[in-house]
This record gives C-alpha cells, sequence and structure tokens, in this order.
C-alpha cells in the first residue's frame, strides 16, 4: 500500500499521536551513484538522473511527489547555503513529465520561511516548474517512530509522509557542528519539534535519520560549495565552484561520494562512521558503483 493511501485510511493523526512507520529503512549496497559536472546546475541535474535511468524508474504514473530542497537560510544563490533553484526546477520537471500528479516543494527553515524561500529563489523557480510550494505549518506535526538509537519518535510534518515518493535534494556544504552537511542531514529539515537536541550526538542522529526514514532518490547540489562557515555562511570568499552533481537511490552513498567532491575524508565524519555501522552502504569510494560524466 503506498504510503498517502494508508494515511487516507487511517484515523484523523494529531502531534500527541503515535504515527505508524510507514517509510521502510534506507537500501544497502549496490545502487549506482552518478556524478555529473558541467556549466548548468540545470543541465547536469537532468544527465545525473538520466544516468541513473530516468525520473521514471522513482516516479510513478499519478504519484504525489515531495521534493525537499535545503531552504533553511535567508541567503543567496551566490552564498551557497540554500540548494540551487535550477537543480530544485530540473527535478520538479523531470517528476510532473514522469507522470506524477503533484509535486510538492517544502523544507522547514530556520529563518523565516518567506525570505529563505524567496530569496534563495527556490519558491519562484518551484512554481515556474510546476510544483506545488508550501511551508512547514506545525498545525501538521505528527509523532514517527525512526527506531532510531538517539532519534526515536520525534515531531515531524506529516506532509512527508502524505507522498509516494520523496526526493531528498541537499546542497553540499560546511556545518560548523557535523562538519558536512549533505542528504541524511538535510533531514532535519522534515522534523519539527526542538532539532537542537539532536546536536548532542549529532553524528548519530544523523544516522538515525538516514536510516529511519525512506528517501527514494538523493541529489546532491554540489555546484557552488560552501567551504567555509557553515550552515549560513554569507560570504562569497567562501564559496568554492565545483559545478557538480551527485544523484543516487541510496542516500548514503550519495553522502560518501559528496565528502570527496567537498575534498573530505567521508570517515572523519561522526555521521558517516555512524551510518555505515548500520551497514547503509560503502565508505570505499572505489567500492562504490560511481558513474563519472563531465558535459
Amino acid at each position: 500500500m503506498k504510503r498517502r493511501d494508508f494515511i487516507k485510511k487511517s484515523a484523523i493523526v494529531t502531534s500527541s499521536i503515535y504515527l505508524p512507520g510507514l517509510v521502510g529503512m534506507a537500501e544497502s549496497t549496490g545502487n549506482l551513484v552518478v556524478k555529473v559536472e558541467g556549466e548548468s546546475p540545470y543541465a547536469i541535474t537532468k544527465k545525473a538522473v538520466e544516468a541513473l535511468g530516468g525520473m521514471g524508474k522513482f516516479v510513478a504514473k499519478q504519484a504525489i511527489v515531495m521534493v525537499k530542497p535545503n531552504i533553511g537560510w535567508n541567503r543567496s544563490i551566490e552564498q551557497g547555503a540554500t540548494t540551487n533553484p535550477e537543480v530544485v526546477k530540473a527535478v520538479v520537471e523531470m517528476a510532473l513529465n514522469a507522470g506524477a500528479k503533484k509535486v510538492i516543494v517544502m523544507d522547514h527553515s530556520c529563518h523565516k520561511a518567506a525570505d529563505t524561500y524567496k530569496r534563495s529563489g527556490i519558491e519562484a523557480a518551484a512554481k515556474e516548474a510546476g510544483a506545488e510550494v508550501r511551508y512547514a505549518d506545525e498545525n501538521r506535526l505528527v509523532i514517527h517512530d525512526f527506531k532510531g538509537e538517539q532519534v526515536k519518535r520525534w515531531p515531524m510534518f506529516k506532509d512527508f509522509l502524505e507522498v509516494d515518493t520523496f526526493i531528498n535534494v541537499p546542497i553540499l556544504k560546511h556545518h560548523g557542528s557535523s562538519g558536512l552537511t549533505i542528504g541524511m542531514k538535510n533531514l532535519y529539515g522534515i522534523l519539527g519539534g526542538n532539532r537542537g537536541k539532536l546536536h548532542r550526538n549529532m553524528g548519530m542522529s544523523i544516522a538515525d535519520l538516514g536510516h529511519g526514514f525512506k528517501t527514494h532518490l538523493t541529489i546532491v547540489d554540489a555546484f557552488r560549495v560552501l567551504k567555509r562557515n557553515g550552515p549560513i555562511g554569507g560570504r562569497l570568499s567562501d564559496v568554492e565552484l565545483k559545478k557538480t552533481v551527485i544523484a543516487s537511490p541510496n542516500i548514503f552513498e550519495a553522502d560518501v561520494v559528496a565528502a570527496h567532491v567537498f575534498g573530505d575524508d567521508p570517515m572523519r565524519h561522526d555521521f558517516i562512521r555512524m551510518a555505515a555501522q548500520k551497514n547503509m552502504g560503502n565508505t570505499d569510494i572505489n567500492k562504490i558503483n560511481l558513474k563519472t560524466l563531465k558535459i
């Protein structure tokens, strides 16, 4: 049964009632990771998904699709703190062209949503591509069981559960607490509640989210990479052009490859080591089924 159909047939859920787990655990090894370099964020995003076999592999006809970028901060495209709007536009278009009934773009922003959605360029790009753009509404919080060691029962926005396909579209950048923020860390944006509490054991929290919530496709924006002073940034001198997009159905291996693009050893980061202990994929890039393209 599709996750949105399950919810439709369930009783009305409030934030104080346990919502049964509607999503499976993350996929293990054996998934293709595609890395594409090029001059256009839009073009390399489309090429990366095409190289995975096309969006139709992930989006069924008449599916409801959630696209979850990083729209957390009131920063411009050039500052590299939020997902590139051209990447988001490409993802929305591909999902609709694959036959999706509806595509929703949403994040739980840290700065005021009206500001972050506008300044990032994501709201305009998503609407232009045909998506429904939503702000996080705390009246739609429910308790979800992530079955993790650090993150167990935690409030999340049921918007992310009432869909058939969840596409995670993070930006690769430095993070002052976790070292890096990529796909698994981007899942903080599906949560409500006091997310600051999860910083106490941040590596395990990130690993729990990556393992406990099903991401069908991860598309990492590594076009402009914030190398220092993340996650908020602000200085253009901290941003480097990598002109890369990484795509995979395996969120963990997408994060490992992205760490290499950043110029880091993935195993230097707690969240990678802890997720590896959950058998989420290969940490050795030489063992990852990686396809690299340039356009």
